[in-house]
């Protein structure tokens, strides 16, 4: 006798083969035939979640509704997984990654203000079980990196009416978690253009200089590096002006 789980884990690993090449809407589709078929299944709904939030993140911001849609289906996948499974390292991350993207699109201070502080925490908690979680101090680089470059105002707005952070904002900080997150992942094109940023703010355009140029000179390891190196040559071509 077939058991429900067996067909569930198979789709499941069909799943993340068409994951690893590349093919995102394949891969959202099995995963999210496994949720059908088993809807405990935390890695599928940790998956799902990552695939959705892929597909949102390539479309234009201004498709507000759409990209919302998937987006909140993204976060909700992932905060099941993370209440399937609250040591799940990886639902958090997915959890994160739907929160920055609706940020983006966020109609109020509040509700960016609320995701940042969400955000932070998400990232914390993964690395108090992981210390070694390159993409959590990523997390950190670009939210100490994007509230750096708040206003006087702004960054008083949030500490009146939202109750501050919970660190200290610099772009100092903001290199060290970047440098922190290369340290487990030297090749990610990613992590080298939140470094590259970083240090552009810092006026260390020399150096950033020589980190874009890495970064695109890497060959290709995730779905979205070719866009990825895209930023990294409008920055490069930003700085060299």
């Amino acid at each position: 006798m077939v058991s429900v789980a067996q067909p569930a884990n198979d789709l499941f690993q069909a799943g993340l083969l068409k994951e690893k090449e590349f093919d995102t809407e394949g891969a959202l589709a099995l995963f999210e035939k496994v949720i059908t078929a088993d809807p405990k299944h935390s890695n599928a709904l940790t998956h799902a979640s990552r695939m959705l939030s892929n597909i949102a993140g390539r479309m234009p911001i201004k498709e507000v509704e759409k990209r919302k849609g998937l987006l909140d289906r993204a976060r909700v996948y992932a905060q099941k997984s993370i209440k399937l499974t609250p040591a799940n390292s990886e639902a958090r991350m997915a959890y994160i990654i739907s929160l920055g993207l609706l940020s983006e699109q966020a109609s109020s201070g509040r509700e960016k203000v609320e995701n940042a502080q969400t955000i932070h925490e998400q990232a914390t908690q993964i690395l108090k079980s992981d210390t070694t979680f390159a993409e959590a101090y990523f997390v950190l680089g670009k939210w100490q990196l994007e509230l750096s470059q708040l206003n006087w105002f702004e960054l008083t707005a949030c500490n009146v009416f939202f109750g501050g952070f919970p660190e200290e904002i610099s772009l100092e900080s903001s290199l060290t978690y970047f440098e922190q997150a290369l340290r487990y992942k030297s090749n990610s094109i990613l992590f080298l253009f939140g470094q590259a940023s970083a240090l552009h703010a810092l006026d260390q355009d020399k150096k950033a200089i020589e980190i874009l140029h890495r970064a695109i000179a890497l060959p290709q390891a995730e779905p979205d590096d070719a866009a990825r190196k895209e930023r990294c040559k409008k920055l490069l071509l930003k700085i060299s002006r």
